[in-house]
């Protein structure tokens, strides 16, 4: 996923002569590059993006079917037989790999036109398909100008689907009192139980807050989120009622180091405490600007940390259940 920016404006789409709509198994362009490809190839030729259980379908004339057979399931693979045996239409058909199913064999007899892929696609359909053009995929990153260098540099992540609003809602209004340019990184969550339609909607709700402000980084590894929390002035994080002393994305921003712009509560770890060693979003008109007010918290907030790590947390665990047996 990219940053959410304002697209470059679009050159006007190339007309093609016959197709009339590109067909896929799923059109979510986060979860596949095939499903994005579609997408943008859809845009780029003016005509509609069509799922293979969407209604427009029987409608096209002239459908480009572009997917891949081997990522189709029972259902799927069932509707597109009970398709081809029932259609009136003249479908080409756009090969992102060829495996040698006896549905790639039907989608390739019944096709008007078959474009390869590449040429490995290209040499295997020799022998099944004299009608075959070899085409390729272009890159699908645009030419996104690099994000403007701003005063304050925020960062987040690990939110799934439980955002927030009216605490990001409240950070923008103190980041806008202080008159100071800044921008919002995000990172979609990577807990088991999250979606990407989770991440979507995480994106859709900050976007509504921070219309300008908000560059959407996708799903970053280990390594990738330490680089952020490196870099930022502020690492912020809100939770239902306050932080706690089991929000694992708090405590590794202070591990290394960065500024935690949070919410407190009555139940919050003692450790965290309004401008020593986090910022409460609750507490505060302005966020800091004082370079060496913000390197001092930081240190603070590392020190609190210290001795909260993996090899204390095993020996308070230890020493509980040794308790616990001896009574």
């Amino acid at each position: 996923m990219l940053p959410s920016v304002e697209p470059s404006p679009a050159a006007p789409p190339v007309a093609h002569p016959l197709l009339d709509g590109v067909v896929t198994h799923h059109r979510n362009t986060y979860a596949s590059g095939v499903a994005r490809f579609n997408d943008r190839l859809a845009r780029e030729l003016g005509v509609p993006f069509v799922g293979l259980r969407d209604g427009k379908l029987a409608g096209l004339r002239r459908p480009l079917l572009s997917f891949k057979v081997s990522e189709l399931d029972r259902e799927a693979r069932t509707f597109v037989n009970e398709y081809l045996s029932t259609t009136a239409a003249q479908p080409e058909l756009f090969l992102h790999n060829w495996t040698g199913t006896d549905l790639e064999l039907q989608l390739v007899e019944r096709a008007v036109m078959v474009h390869a892929g590449n040429l490995e696609i290209s040499a295997r359909l020799r022998e099944h398909c004299a009608k075959v053009s070899v085409l390729w995929t272009p890159g699908l990153i645009d030419d996104v100008p690099p994000p403007p260098p701003t005063d304050v540099r925020l960062f987040t992540f690990g939110m799934a689907n439980k955002i927030r609003t009216e605490a990001f809602e409240r950070l923008r209004d103190v980041l806008e009192a202080g008159g100071r340019s800044y921008s919002l990184y995000v990172s979609a969550a990577n807990h088991e139980t999250a979606t990407l339609r989770d991440s979507e909607a995480v994106q859709a709700k900050l976007e509504a807050i921070f219309p300008r402000n908000l560059w959407f980084l996708g799903n970053l590894s280990d390594l990738a989120v330490v680089d952020q929390l490196r870099r930022c002035t502020f690492f912020v994080a809100f939770f239902a009622g306050g932080v706690r002393a089991n929000n694992t994305s708090v405590a590794a921003a202070m591990e290394h180091g960065a500024v935690v712009v949070t919410n407190l509560d009555e139940y919050s770890p003692p450790h965290l405490r309004h401008l020593e060693t986090v910022v409460d979003i609750n507490s505060c008109e302005r966020l800091l600007d004082d370079p060496a007010q913000l390197t001092a918290l930081a240190e603070r907030a590392r020190e609190s940390v210290r001795d909260r790590g993996w090899g204390e947390l095993v020996t308070t665990l230890a020493a509980a259940s040794r308790e616990v047996s001896r009574g």
